[in-house]
Order: C-alpha cells, then sequence, then structure tokens
C-alpha cells in the first residue's frame, strides 16, 4: 500500500477540483479517443487521477480475443499516450493506478505503467494507494485503487453481471477508512455520497435539530471511455461476452472546499457537458 501527498491546485477564490478518471483501454477500437483529449484539456486546469486500465491488455491466447478489436500495437498504445501527456497535464496529475489490463500488457512489453511514468513524469501509484492533499485550509484523504474481488463469481454468470450493475461500493471500500474512496473497473460512474441524519435533542431545555453522521466519507466508481457494445460493429467484444451492462462514458470531479471538504461530486459526459450532481445526504 503506497502512501503519498499531493497539493491540490485551488483557484485564489473558491473551490478546488479533483478529477477522477479510469478504464481508457487505448488500443481498442472502442476507446474514444476524442473523449480522453477533452478530457485532459480539462485536466490541464485541475488535479487529477487515473484509475487504470490505461491500455488495452489482452493476450492472443485469450479466447475473448478478436483482432478486429485492436487498431494499435502496444507499443503505438504507449508512444499515443506520451504524446497525449504534455508538461500541463503531467504537472497537475496525482498519477496512474495499475490495472488488470496493463498488467496483462506488461506480460508482453514490460511493466508498460512504469515506463509511462518514467518517460513523461507522471507518479506510479500501483494497484492502491492513500494520498492525502494539501488544501489552503486542511486536508483530504483518499483512498484509490483500480477494482475490488469482492463481487466474485465467473465473468459471464448471470449474478456476476447483477451485481457489476448494481455494486455497492460502501460496502467493497468500507474497510478503507479515508474522506473519500474510489475505483475503477466496473466501467460505471456511481457515486455514494456521506449520510447525515438530523434527530430532536434537548439543549439548554430547548429542542433543537442536530446531525449525527450515519456514513462518513465518499465513494465513487469512474465511468469508463471505452464503450463495451460498440455501435456498428457486427462482432462482439471481449466485455460483451462477459455480460457486463452498456459502459458509462466520461469522468467525475470532486467539488473540494479550502479545508479539505468535499462539497459535492459532479458527473460529466466524455463531451464534457454535465451529467449530474451528487451532494451531501441528509435524513430527518
Amino acid at each position: 500500500m503506497r502512501y503519498i501527498e499531493k497539493d491540490m491546485i485551488f483557484p485564489k477564490r473558491g473551490y478546488g477540483r479533483l478529477l477522477a478518471t479510469g478504464d481508457w483501454h487505448i488500443g481498442n477500437s472502442a476507446c474514444h479517443e476524442e473523449g480522453i483529449r477533452n478530457f485532459l484539456k480539462r485536466a490541464a486546469r485541475h488535479t487529477w487521477i487515473h484509475h487504470g486500465d490505461m491500455y488495452e491488455g489482452i493476450l492472443a491466447g485469450d479466447k475473448r480475443h478478436d483482432a478486429n478489436e485492436h487498431k494499435k500495437t502496444l507499443m503505438e498504445c504507449q508512444q499515443f499516450v506520451e504524446k497525449l501527456f504534455k508538461k500541463s497535464v503531467v504537472d497537475t496529475c496525482v498519477g496512474v493506478i495499475v490495472g488488470n489490463h496493463d498488467m496483462s500488457a506488461s506480460r508482453v512489453v514490460g511493466d508498460i505503467i512504469s515506463d509511462l511514468c518514467a518517460n513523461t513524469g507522471v507518479q506510479y501509484l500501483s494497484g492502491t494507494c492513500f494520498i492525502d492533499y494539501g488544501c489552503p485550509d486542511g486536508t483530504m484523504r483518499q483512498f484509490a485503487a483500480h477494482g475490488s474481488g469482492s463481487t466474485g463469481g465467473k465473468a459471464g454468470e448471470p449474478e456476476r453481471k447483477k451485481t457489476n450493475k448494481q455494486v455497492k461500493l460502501r460496502d467493497i471500500l468500507k474497510p478503507f477508512h479515508a474522506d473519500v474512496c474510489g475505483m475503477g473497473h466496473i466501467h460505471q460512474g456511481i457515486v455514494t455520497p456521506p449520510v447525515d441524519e438530523e434527530r430532536l435533542t434537548v439543549v439548554d431545555g430547548k429542542v433543537k435539530r442536530g446531525p449525527i453522521n450515519v456514513r462518513h466519507g465518499w465513494y465513487y466508481s469512474t465511468p469508463s471511455m471505452f464503450k463495451t457494445y460498440p455501435e456498428g460493429n457486427d462482432y462482439p467484444n471481449y466485455a460483451e461476452m462477459k455480460l457486463y451492462s452498456a459502459t458509462d462514458l466520461g469522468w467525475i470531479e470532486l467539488i473540494v472546499e479550502r479545508d479539505g471538504t468535499i462539497k459535492a461530486i459532479e458527473e460529466y459526459y466524455e463531451s464534457g457537458e454535465l451529467k449530474n450532481v451528487n451532494e451531501r445526504t441528509v435524513i430527518s
């Protein structure tokens, strides 16, 4: 488990933003490269982290493999990413987590994520890590990972499909105490805010409403830039054969106050258009 520190970018006034993305699967024909470019244009102005599966790593002996899916070799993928990672993007990046497809790619061409980090200056985060973000008036702690094996079962089983679709992030990540826990891997944009319950209490003879924290911390999984069901193709890609539900495309952004408190988490389409805003839940 790695522990690193990173200062967040804050404007002179207003909130800082932590952008989270993952599962680009660069090299697969279903990868939306324009969405990646849209993200990186925005990431150059904010703090951001990548949650694994940067590359498309499918070994030739894999029974799910279809050569039609691949439009770049792994070395071409690496050159493509290094061109995208300009200095402005690298300077704002927290780091890159290693995903299962990155590890598959490494069996062919060596440690592809480590090489990317060495060639660009991006921080190598391994598979899981804790990150302490320095904010002007406090700190925020994040637990970041690629995915979880908690779903269990074989890939094609209906219960696995259901679990991946309805994954409960707080159950997977609850052992990791942090202000926010995030992962990739499932290609679904899911945000679970903290919950406060308001309860009536008597203070100095007066009835007042006071908050009780029911669930501490935020949880999220990132959308992908890899469309599981590519339109206009007459062949199934390997993810479709695993019976996953259609993927969400885009990224999420954490809105962070100057004391390190998370105000909200926003979801964005790959075009950069705002999709949804998630705020802290209050139950009275």
